[in-house]
């Protein structure tokens, strides 16, 4: 009879035990997620065929809204082919989420000598 409370005593330990973990790792989860900030929102105003600002670092999940405030149409277009807001015309805006990590080059493909970068991180 010994054995068998000593078995039962092992078991209720390891139990004890693996609650402890999980409620432990539940703890550092959520303090995690706290410290994570929400997305952001960043403008780039196209303005005398630039893009400004030029170059912009955003995080994860963020927005970037480009506004054409130019009185002839322009695009932001990611040199990879990856994103294009096709035609803006003037005032007309368009969002972008960053979903995927790196340095993103973009132009005008009406005029390819403006150009951007974003980096997101």
């Amino acid at each position: 009879m010994t054995g068998r409370l000593a078995s039962r005593d092992g078991r209720g330990a390891a139990r004890r035990a693996a609650t402890a973990l999980l409620a432990a790792a539940a703890v550092v989860g959520a303090a995690a997620a706290c410290t994570r900030r929400p997305p952001r929102s960043h403008a780039v105003a196209i303005r005398s065929f630039t893009f400004q600002p030029a170059t912009l670092t955003v995080a994860l999940g963020d927005t970037v809204v480009w506004t054409n405030e130019d009185v002839v149409p322009h695009t932001a277009t990611a040199r990879s082919g990856g994103w294009d807001s096709g035609s803006l015309s003037t005032r007309q805006s368009w969002r972008f989420v960053a979903e995927a990590p790196g340095h993103h080059q973009y132009f005008c493909v009406f005029h390819p000598n403006m150009q951007g970068a974003i980096e997101v991180r």
